[in-house]
């Protein structure tokens, strides 16, 4: 019996998932934790860096993360150099770097890819530009008026938060909100919907 209704169990295959190789499917994946342990540490280097930014200034950090990193690379250089002239004496071989295999990689990005996101780039700022000035420079006194309510609603936003409060808050929502909303994209997008429909209500308006 216990037999017959494990044969009438309906089993389906689960997609697996497959690391990306372009650059921002590896942001998604980060971005909707696709791999828990490097989710975790770059939401945790972020949240680090956050805290350092808001406790010394920008340059400051900068240089003593490059000290740092200069420091560390040239005291291992230093102890491995050692280590490998003893034992090329040993051996009757010769040292080389330990660093030459990071030395030798290319770091040049391909001209195509630069060029596309540069055009990419180009064209929000340029539409975003186009679309600051029309608002400020009132082409249309009503969609000027509601750019206004919403500058001035930021206002009362940015009294209640320092800017601290709103990256973090920004960071976590990025590292939480389409996650919860990959998983539970069924019952949100209703509301979604009705949400939108609202706005362009107000928006027609």
């Amino acid at each position: 019996m216990a037999q017959t209704r494990f044969n009438n169990k309906k089993f389906t295959k689960q997609p697996t998932w497959v690391p990306a190789t372009d650059f921002v499917g590896k942001i998604l994946d980060v971005i909707y934790w696709r791999d828990a342990k490097k989710s975790a540490v770059v939401l945790s280097l972020a949240l680090l860096a956050l805290f350092i930014l808001a406790k010394f200034p920008l340059l400051t950090v900068i240089t003593y993360t490059l000290l740092l990193a200069l420091g560390a690379a040239a005291g291992f250089r230093l102890i491995s150099s050692v280590y490998k002239k003893v034992e090329a004496q040993i051996k009757k071989t010769d040292s080389e770097n330990p660093f030459s295999e990071i030395l030798s990689q290319d770091l040049s990005l391909p001209q195509e890819k630069v060029h596309a996101q540069a055009d990419v780039f180009v064209e929000h700022a340029t539409c975003i530009a186009n679309t600051l000035k029309k608002l400020v420079f009132v082409e249309s006194p009503l969609e000027s008026i509601k750019f206004g309510l919403i500058l001035w609603s930021l206002t009362y936003v940015a009294s209640w938060f320092s800017g601290f409060t709103l990256a973090i808050l920004g960071l976590l929502g990025v590292f939480s909100i389409p996650k919860l909303y990959e998983a539970n994209q069924e019952a949100i997008d209703p509301h979604l919907a009705t949400i939108s429909g609202h706005l362009k209500n107000v928006q027609n308006l």
